[in-house]
This record gives C-alpha cells, sequence and structure tokens, in this order.
C-alpha cells in the first residue's frame, strides 16, 4: 500500500467513523467551532474553493491528496475539493502517513526528509 492509498484509506475510516466535514461549507462550519484538526485539499481544487474558507480553515494542518476524484472516492462521494477531519487521533495518524519516507510534500515546509525522522 503507498502513502498516498494509506492517507485515503484512513480518510475513508474517519468518514465511516462520522468524523469528516465535507465541501467548504462543512469545513468552514467545523473551522469556526474549533472542531477542525486537519484540512485536505485535493491537488486540483480551485483557487476559488480554498478562497471560501475561512482564516481558521486555512490555518489548519494540511494535506494534499491526488484528486477531487481520488478523495471523492476516498469518501464515497463523486468528486470532493476539501473535507476536514474532525477527530484529533485520526488526523495525527494522516499526518503520520503524510511524513512516512516515501510521501510527498507537507504544507508546513517539511520536505520528509527521512533522515529527519524520529525513530
Amino acid at each position: 500500500m503507498t502513502v498516498a492509498n494509506g492517507r485515503l484509506g484512513l480518510l475513508g475510516i474517519a468518514m465511516r467513523a462520522g468524523r469528516v466535514a465535507l465541501g467548504t461549507r462543512a469545513v468552514d462550519g467545523a473551522a469556526r467551532r474549533g472542531r477542525l484538526a486537519l484540512l485536505v485539499v485535493a491537488s486540483d481544487a480551485s483557487r476559488h474553493a480554498l478562497g471560501r474558507l475561512p482564516p481558521e480553515a486555512r490555518a489548519a494542518s494540511r494535506v494534499t491528496v491526488a484528486s477531487r476524484e481520488a478523495l471523492g472516492r476516498a469518501l464515497g462521494r463523486n468528486d470532493v475539493a476539501v473535507a476536514g477531519v474532525t477527530d484529533v487521533a485520526l488526523a495525527a495518524r494522516i499526518l503520520e502517513a503524510e511524513c512516512a519516507p516515501a510521501g510527498g510534500d507537507h504544507s508546513s515546509g517539511s520536505a520528509g526528509d527521512p533522515e529527519e525522522q524520529v525513530p
């Protein structure tokens, strides 16, 4: 299983557990209530969609996933541009998958360098 598939699988688990806010309105609400643990953005999400998010959502930890279609598939929908994880433990697991040596970029600026990983 690749790191990307691992993240999407964890997102599917979070969705089934009722711990995902789907779309900009739901993410906005979760962020304003202080419940947004992780912002998940599709790599092909429009700037318009991201621009509708409140500052609280844009300031949250963020991961980028393959595409709106892939994110939607993982969450049981057609296309999803943005989603929010509201469970802190699941968000941490998704971030751990993001920081794995085979992972991609991370919005915090970390290059995901394996030598920076703590055993």
